[in-house]
Order: structure tokens, then sequence, then C-alpha cells
């Protein structure tokens, strides 16, 4: 219970911000710190993409705000000398990535330091020779973030473990970093639903699995997001007890 509360009298607060945490503004055009919590209210101050703001405790009740896809509330931050309102849908636990950060990898150099050497497991089956081979690489981090990569023939994957992210955190992060341009694109919304699209060059679907309360959709439990251009790559984003997985693959 560190930065949630989960399920209140049936609804469902969204990393809701109940004592003071520090967060990342992750808008590249900058994060509007309003007076109220309403987007009619006056603008105290642009927050630079990057920059910190301190989470403040608020005896008023959450305010929702749905934006791209995003099920976001107004937070009450503090931001230098200025206290007010953001939209937390677009802050991150961790500072955003850099311009040069284009992976996910390197966004874990840029933000951790890497804890001893990889770990490098190699698999071969004589029998089948080169098709057979494989190599799993696992590097943990200081602050806590993994990275596993598996080579194979004709495959390949990487899996990534964020604690403290959000399913949402690592979608915007994902779209922030542009390293799957097929599966999510800079301006894409979060997927709230089940869709299908074909192109010339093939398929994409996205796969979006809610929990359930009393029978009613809940929060987004899982995407997964497959196309398939001569090539099945694949993109999925979960929680894992206590930290996020992004999950990419792609094989004939």
């Amino acid at each position: 219970m560190k930065k949630y509360i989960g399920l209140a009298l049936g609804t469902f607060f969204y990393l809701t911000a109940i004592s003071q945490y520090t967060y990342y503004a992750a808008a590249r055009a900058g994060l509007s710190l309003r007076e109220q919590p309403n987007t009619n209210a006056k603008v105290l101050e642009k927050i630079a993409y990057g920059e910190k703001l301190v989470t403040v405790n608020d005896p008023d009740p959450l305010v929702a705000i749905a934006s791209e896809g995003f099920t976001g509330y107004w937070w009450k931050v503090k931001y230098k000398d200025k206290t007010g309102y953001i939209v937390n849908s677009y802050v991150l636990p961790a500072p955003p990535p850099k311009t040069a950060v284009k992976t996910l990898s390197d966004y874990f150099a840029q933000v951790s330091t890497k804890a001893g050497t990889p770990l490098v497991i190699k698999n071969a089956d004589p029998a089948l020779n080169e098709t057979g081979e494989s190599v799993l690489t696992k590097q943990l981090y200081r602050n806590g973030m993994e990275w596993h990569e598996t080579k194979g023939y004709e495959y390949g994957s990487n899996l990534y473990l964020l604690p403290d992210f959000t399913i949402e955190q690592c979608f915007l992060l994902v779209r922030l970093l542009g390293q799957y341009p097929d599966l999510v694109a800079d301006k894409d919304p979060f997927p709230v639903k089940n869709s299908s699209t074909k192109n010339d060059m093939g398929e994409k679907a996205i796969e979006v699995q809610r929990e359930k309360y009393d029978g009613k959709p809940g929060p987004v439990q899982k995407i997964k997001i497959i196309t398939t251009q001569g090539a099945i790559t694949e993109l999925e984003i979960f929680i894992l007890n206590t930290q996020a997985v992004i999950f990419w693959s792609s094989g004939v």
C-alpha cells in the first residue's frame, strides 16, 4: 500500500496520491499545474519534461479524468514554490527517458546501475544444429529492475521487470521511447478494448484483459498487442505481484 489504494466502495482509485512521494513529469510538451482540479482552471506553471514534483495530502475526494485512453486522476502536488493539481496519467516514478535513449535496456541504464555482470545461459540440441541453439541473458539493476534477453533460431524476446510502475505508466514509457513503433506509436492511446486493423503489410490486433468486480469490468489487468507482417511480433504489459512486466517477442 505504499503508493496505492485499490478498490473502495466499488470505485477503483488508480495510483492515488495519499502521502508525499516524488514523481517525474513525463509529458514532452510540459505538464500543466492548475489552480483547481479541472481543465478550465488557471495554469500556475508548466512543469517541464523530466522535472520532479511531490504529491501532497489532499482531504478532498479524487477527481477522475480520462485522457488518451488513460484512466487518471487530478493529484494535488507541489512543484518548486507552487501547489496545484496535475493529471497523474503523465507522471512516472522514475525520470522519463532522455532524448538519446530509445530502448528499454538503455533506459534501465539511465535510471540505475547494473548489479553485477550479466548471467548468460546457453542451451543447444546437437541433433538440431543451429536451429536448436538459444542464449538467455539476464541483467539485474540496483533499483530492482531486471532485463532478460532470449535469442534463438528465427526467434527473439526481451522481458523487462519494473518495480513501482503501473500498466499505464509502462505503456506511456514505451510510447515515449519509440522502440516498437509498429506496436505502439507515439500518439497511440492506451488500449481499453479489443480491436483489430489490417493494412497492406499485415494485421494488428489488440487484446485487453480486465479485472472484474461484481460482474462488472474493472481496471485493465493486461494488454497484448500483436502484429503479423511475415513474422509474428507481440508486446505484453501486465502486473506480476509488485512489479510491472513488459514482454516483447518476435519470430516466424
